[in-house]
């Protein structure tokens, strides 16, 4: 598995089916929680490739304020470039 700090233009992050997820170098702008939340997201693709209830879940599991850290990607997100 690999993990790489990236100038991603539209995407928070993201993981491939081989394992390595890749972060925006801009989550350090954003607050720990949501930078939390991003690697966490990241981070439970390893085990779901996919967003269905079972990946909400175990986001959930490891990170309960995820939707307050999807809010706040949403109003700030363009303030950090994305």
């Amino acid at each position: 598995k690999e993990v790489m700090v990236r100038n991603q233009r539209t995407r928070w992050g993201s993981c491939t089916a081989g394992g390595v997820i890749s972060l925006n170098w801009r989550l350090i702008q954003a607050p720990e929680s949501v930078r939390d939340y991003v690697i966490y997201h990241e981070l439970m693709h390893l085990k779901e490739m996919n967003h269905s209830a079972r990946f909400w879940r175990r986001v959930e599991e490891v990170c309960p304020p995820w939707r307050e850290a999807e809010v706040w990607l949403k109003r700030n997100g363009a303030m950090l470039g994305l």
